[in-house]
């Protein structure tokens, strides 16, 4: 009987694992040379992966030319404004106030324009041109029917009249109309427009110091007004609105609130001390009130 021998069940057996062997054998060395280019691409990071990792950079912005030359403010558009130096706000602000209907009748309204510095102004006020259109006309008086039919001796022609306050002149402020207040010096149509605006909110000024509470008002303007106290109107707490009482520059939301309740559910307040007496109020308060209320 031979030492070693192999059944035919045997012999497929082994005949199947030489042919397994055999295609895993060519598999192992067909795969590494089939993706060996997207092993290289793998090394070597991506255009994205390069441009993540390099440092971020920051590019200095060109500064922007500033130029002068001769503009009329009431028609310059965007361009011609940012090129004489004029930040974005600022020409917003001149677009606004010109879409409201208001024109810059003199170059000293222009320097009122929020975000103008004295830097600004005194290089710009030389180029400010106004246009025949947009400047005041000054009031002509009546000619008699005798000068109507003389015929005007020829004249040269001379630099407008200013209708601006001189020193020592001064105007009543609480009687005052814009017209009249665009007369002080510093003052054109938009401050002339606040200041009767909060005069109407308060009833009428007291103090000329009040005139600091009008947001950008120029300094200086207290030496051309003169106050009559008496046309300062009162407002009466047991019969006003709450909206009225809002209104008040001096009276807030939560004071409003304060004193109509009282009113409604305690009775009428006789005066400054039944005030004192409402949560909230501070002296302050009352003195900046007194010269404006009543209790009827």
């Amino acid at each position: 009987m031979p030492f070693f021998t192999v059944s035919s069940g045997e012999r497929r057996g082994i005949i199947v694992l030489c042919v397994v062997v055999a295609l895993a054998s060519l598999v192992a060395w067909l795969v590494p040379k089939r993706h060996s280019g997207d092993k290289g691409r793998a090394a070597s990071p991506s255009a994205y992966e390069r441009r993540e990792s390099k440092p971020e950079r920051y590019y200095a912005q060109p500064e922007r030319k500033v130029e002068t030359f001769p503009f009329d403010p009431n028609t310059a558009d965007s361009t011609t404004l940012l090129r004489l130096g004029l930040t974005p706000s600022m020409v917003r602000g001149i677009y606004k106030f010109r879409s409201l209907g208001y024109t810059y009748s003199e170059p000293e309204d222009f320097s009122h324009v929020p975000g103008m510095t004295n830097e600004m102004w005194q290089r710009l006020r030389p180029c400010v041109r106004i246009a025949e259109r947009f400047k005041r006309v000054e009031p002509q008086p009546k000619r008699s029917n005798a000068e109507a039919s003389t015929p005007p001796l020829p004249t040269r022609d001379t630099v407008r009249r200013s209708l601006k306050l001189r020193a020592g002149e001064t105007i009543e402020l609480n009687g005052s109309d814009t017209t009249a207040l665009k007369r002080i010096p510093g003052i054109g149509s938009y401050y002339a427009r606040q200041i009767v605006w909060y005069r109407e909110r308060l009833g009428g000024f007291v103090s000329l110091s009040q005139l600091r509470e009008v947001e950008g008002v120029p300094e200086g303007i207290a030496q051309y007004l003169t106050l009559d106290t008496l046309l300062v109107g009162k407002i009466d707490l047991n019969s006003a609105s709450k909206r009225a009482l809002i209104r008040h520059p001096y009276i807030d939301s939560f004071l409003a609130e304060a004193i109509y309740s009282h009113v409604r559910q305690q009775g009428k307040l006789r005066g400054l001390d039944d005030l004192r007496q409402l949560p909230g109020v501070t002296e302050e308060d009352i003195q900046r009130l007194a010269p404006y209320l009543q209790f009827n």
